[in-house]
């Protein structure tokens, strides 16, 4: 874990000197089970989150830090990114292109290229590629999400497919779908309930249930 944590201590510098970043978000939250791309790590967990993003021109550079605590069984997960994205057609098309560092307490690692596609039109339909760099494991995933402004909250719908080699001999296929409700406690926070289905071929089907207090500086 060494690694990951110079990694974590250098990105967290990174933010907490971000005066000039264009958005920075930090959130806490519970959740009853946790998924990545299908499998299984953990039940009851704790997770935080940490990213600030750069806009260059017409390209947003971002980075983020993301941690999984268990409560209950499983591994404690963590999860760097850092890429760059771009959009174009009076913004219908965007692009992302990045990297992503996975590592859990039980030594499992994953060092991999990150692409994904998405277009502004009813269900915001998008597209993930993903491609480790050690291993040559390959991971796809297609979504939508609608978003509705009610009265007094906020209504996300989302659901998502993918495929993913999770090791060489294992492969996953996965299908999630769910909602979020976020309701705005001050000018810069909010706090988000969420429940989803996750039915994969690695594991049991589960109604993931969870909560997390976002903000913005």
């Amino acid at each position: 874990m060494n690694s990951t944590k110079i990694i974590v201590t250098t990105l967290l510098g990174f933010f907490i000197n971000a005066a000039s970043a264009q958005q920075n978000s930090a959130n806490i939250g519970y959740t009853s089970d946790y998924f990545y791309r299908g499998a299984a790590v953990a039940e009851e967990s704790v997770q935080s989150s940490i990213g600030a993003s750069y806009e260059l021109s017409s390209v947003t550079l971002s980075a983020g830090a993301f941690t999984n605590q268990a409560v209950e069984n499983g591994s404690d997960v963590y999860i760097l990114t850092a890429g760059a994205s771009t959009s174009f057609a009076d913004d219908l098309v965007s692009l992302y292109g990045g990297l992503n560092h996975f590592e859990d307490v039980d030594g499992a690692s994953l060092f991999e290229f990150a692409l994904s596609a998405g277009l502004s039109t009813p269900l915001s339909p998008t597209v993930n590629l993903y491609r480790s760099f050690d291993d040559d494991l390959f991971t796809w995933e297609v979504g939508v999400s609608h978003k509705f402004d009610l009265e007094v909250v906020g209504l996300c719908l989302h659901a998502l497919y993918g495929e993913s080699e999770l090791t060489e001999a294992l492969e996953s296929d996965y299908f999630t779908a769910g909602a979020n409700l976020s309701k705005g406690i001050s000018d810069n926070a909010e706090v988000v309930l969420s429940a989803d289905y996750v039915d994969s071929d690695v594991a049991e089907d589960e109604w993931v249930f969870g909560g997390a207090v976002s903000i913005k500086f």
